[in-house]
């Protein structure tokens, strides 16, 4: 009888190992603030990972795709409740995911006696102004990390850190999407391949264009891109063309 709570402790532990292990293999997803909006980078192999939730408000996740669809599904109702019974401006990030979101995965995480849901999720809120701008990372237990500039979610707390020390603390207000693509897309690189690599010098010249070409190719091989863009002055999640790393291969 008295032992119970240490069983639940424990269990609790096995759980979070078991997840993490699913997750470990995850392609990560980056979010970053750029003038025109908020952008998103990622790959997959099966299925695309980044969706608009509501006007101004989007999510890019890893794990089960029947875990990413409920969460998503669960996420659009709320908010679309929440803007007829409101109104539109009381959709907010803040409010979906700390009063919707970030309960249900809390419980399910800790009922040991059901499934757990595989989930790892970067939401965004497009401000007027990249001050305004909100990303806030959702982990499968319902702990929320908010940053502002730049932020990720990956399979691992290894991989996550590799991308975050690439990004650095990214506090450029004239960065555009043009300038912030090519540093999310070599962040990803880092984070899914320790240490590739690209053909750099100490101080991150290209000495060897050849080996940056061969890391961008292997990617492209592997997996299928998926770019968007949080539009600022549209509120509506939009595709981004990689056409200028794909140039850069066929150089």
């Amino acid at each position: 009888m008295f032992d119970e709570p240490y069983r639940w402790v424990e269990a609790v532990s096995q759980r979070r190992e078991y997840i993490e292990e699913q997750l470990r293999r995850s392609s990560p997803v980056l979010g970053a603030s750029v003038r025109e909006g908020i952008l998103y980078l990622t790959f997959y192999k099966r299925i695309p990972k980044v969706y608009e939730i509501y006007d101004g408000l989007a999510m890019g996740s890893i794990g089960h795709p029947a875990d990413i669809e409920s969460i998503r599904m669960m996420l659009l109702n709320a908010a679309h409740v929440e803007g007829f019974q409101r109104s539109p401006k009381d959709v907010t990030l803040h409010r979906l995911l700390l009063f919707s979101l970030s309960p249900r995965l809390k419980n399910a995480f800790e009922d040991i006696g059901a499934s757990p849901i595989l989930v790892r999720s970067l939401f965004a809120e497009a401000g007027k102004t990249m001050e305004e701008d909100r990303l806030m990372a959702v982990d499968f237990d319902g702990n929320i990390e908010e940053e502002k500039g730049s932020l990720s979610v990956a399979g691992s707390s290894a991989v996550k850190d590799r991308i975050q020390e690439r990004l650095g603390s990214r506090k450029d207000k004239k960065a555009t999407l043009e300038s912030v693509l090519p540093e999310l897309f070599e962040a990803y690189l880092y984070g899914v391949y320790e240490n590739p690599d690209l053909g750099l010098d100490p101080e991150g010249n290209v000495i060897d264009p050849a080996k940056k070409k061969q890391a961008i190719r292997r990617v492209f091989e592997e997996y299928t891109p998926n770019a968007c863009l949080l539009d600022r002055k549209k509120g509506s999640l939009l595709p981004v063309s990689l056409s200028t790393l794909m140039e850069e291969l066929s150089k």
